[in-house]
């Protein structure tokens, strides 16, 4: 692929993501979704802890999927590594971000009373703190993988390969406190997103270790006829 074919694809994709996010913007305008007021409701606070988290998920699981469709060379001949890294970078800054955000906005909940220690100490608040300290543990090891980005020439390729193994179990975590820490554990939509999200992470996974043990078996064949 040459530099200015892979610049028209950048181009158009940057134009699709526009078309998104100006058509969903329209949507939530002329639905009324902006004339709603906040001051009005008094579960502000609840809703945003909830539609915080959700969003912070999805981040996460774009992330680890594109990270895993990286890894096993599936977008090599159509994404250059530079562009696929920064995206990468990008979703896991934003995942870090709004989790962060997920975390603080509990300060503000009437119902239970956080402190910032309750937050960032796993297993030390007033509510399921089992639950919610998954939770804790996972944004933790997702502070130690974004942060790697930026020293990534200087751990070295198999030390920061060897680090991102922990996005996989914070995941995992993430995943099992959506499901346990609130009360929208039983609504069927969330458990769709959970469980498609575990799923699709799942056959991912083991799709880029089948082909990277198909990799070095391959490897390992032509070695034994070149000697």
């Amino acid at each position: 692929m040459n530099k200015k074919t892979s610049s028209r694809k950048d181009l158009l994709v940057l134009t699709a993501s526009f078309i998104v996010i100006a058509v969903s913007a329209l949507w939530m305008f002329l639905s009324g979704t902006f004339s709603v007021s906040l001051a009005a409701d008094t579960k502000v606070a609840w809703h945003m802890v909830r539609s915080s988290g959700i969003v912070a998920y999805v981040l996460l699981l774009g992330s680890t999927i594109w990270g895993l469709i990286i890894s096993a060379q599936f977008v090599k001949n159509w994404s250059p590594g530079p562009v696929s890294m920064t995206l990468h970078s990008t979703i896991s800054w934003l995942a870090l971000v709004i989790s962060l955000i997920h975390a603080l906005l509990l300060l503000f909940d009437d119902y239970f009373t956080y402190t910032l220690g309750d937050l960032f100490l796993p297993f030390t608040g007033p509510y399921r703190p089992e639950a919610v300290g998954l939770g804790t543990l996972a944004f933790w090891g997702i502070v130690a993988v974004t942060l790697s980005f930026p020293f990534r020439a200087w751990m070295g390729h198999r030390a920061w390969k060897t680090l991102h193994y922990v996005s996989y179990v914070a995941f995992t975590l993430v995943s099992l406190h959506g499901l346990f820490a609130g009360t929208e554990g039983t609504h069927i939509g969330l458990r769709l997103l959970l469980g498609g999200g575990l799923f699709g992470v799942t056959l991912l996974l083991g799709l880029r270790v089948w082909k990277a043990q198909s990799r070095d078996k391959s490897r390992t064949h032509e070695a034994i006829a070149a000697g």
